[in-house]
């Protein structure tokens, strides 16, 4: 399986920020419930543009330390924050980046790899006994227009057949729950939040830079006209145009032991 968003695109970290947008709001909501503070050494697995990795550095403290990978760290690097450490790392591959953790999570990850269940048999055993460990997935089936138009619906089952040909599963988060009961975690709560997104805001670059990521090669595949994609990212700067977002589903639990 290849990662769709591997190759390096002039966009990307402003899809990135859109991603951002609308998740880091559930992201940081979900971690301060669960506590995280001053002195908690943390793992945010794929971190993407930095934005979450920054926020728990400003939460664990001087006394505190958050290690932020990714397999491609180019957004990471330039973030300042002497408690924060940033690697290129392969989560299928690589051993665990020292000491184990208090808490690890990760976003919008999990669903693009080839062996999820090992996946998160490799985060449970990142953490310390009593650790926390948090993964939020997609769930796209909640995702539909507020503001009805074909044109939109076409051209997003389009990208989710093209996203689905390259191994990414669109329905992984219903899965999370269960697959943490497999993984021996206790204390699991699980929650999915969506939200109305409208045409011209930064929450809408999830579905804006997506579409256009992925455009060229969906067109070549058949699977939509280019002119269709074309109506459907005029819809995306609308004001007047809405759409419910995929659901983005929150999973937790501890490691026994404590």
């Amino acid at each position: 399986m290849t990662y769709v968003f591997a190759d390096e695109w002039q966009r990307e970290r402003a899809r990135l920020a859109g991603i951002e947008a609308g998740a880091d709001p559930i992201s940081r909501d979900v971690l301060s419930r669960l506590g995280v503070g001053p002195g908690w050494r943390c793992a945010e697995v794929g971190a993407g543009g930095g934005s979450l990795a920054r926020w728990l550095a400003d939460q664990v403290g001087d006394t505190g330390q958050v290690v932020a990978t990714d397999l491609d760290p180019r957004y990471l690097v330039a973030i300042e924050a002497p408690n924060l450490q940033v690697l290129q790392h392969d989560l299928l591959v690589d051993d665990r980046p020292g000491d184990p953790f208090d808490l690890v999570h990760t976003r919008l990850v999990i669903e693009h790899l080839p062996d999820a269940e090992y996946a998160l048999k490799r985060l449970t055993e990142w953490l310390r006994p009593g650790g926390w460990l948090v993964v939020e997935a997609g769930d796209w089936s909640t995702r539909y227009e507020i503001t009805s138009s074909a044109v939109f619906e076409a051209v997003l089952t389009a990208v989710q057949q093209f996203l689905d040909a390259a191994g990414f599963a669109p329905l992984f988060g219903r899965r999370l729950a269960g697959l943490f009961g497999d993984q021996g975690v206790v204390d699991i709560d699980c929650e999915a939040r969506s939200r109305m997104l409208r045409g011209g805001t930064p929450e809408m670059e999830l579905f804006t830079l997506t579409i256009e990521r992925v455009r060229p090669a969906m067109v070549a595949a058949g699977l939509i006209s280019d002119q269709e994609v074309v109506e459907a990212l005029a819809l995306c700067a609308d004001p007047s145009f809405t759409v419910m977002s995929p659901a983005l589903v929150s999973a937790w639990g501890r490691i026994p032991g404590r």
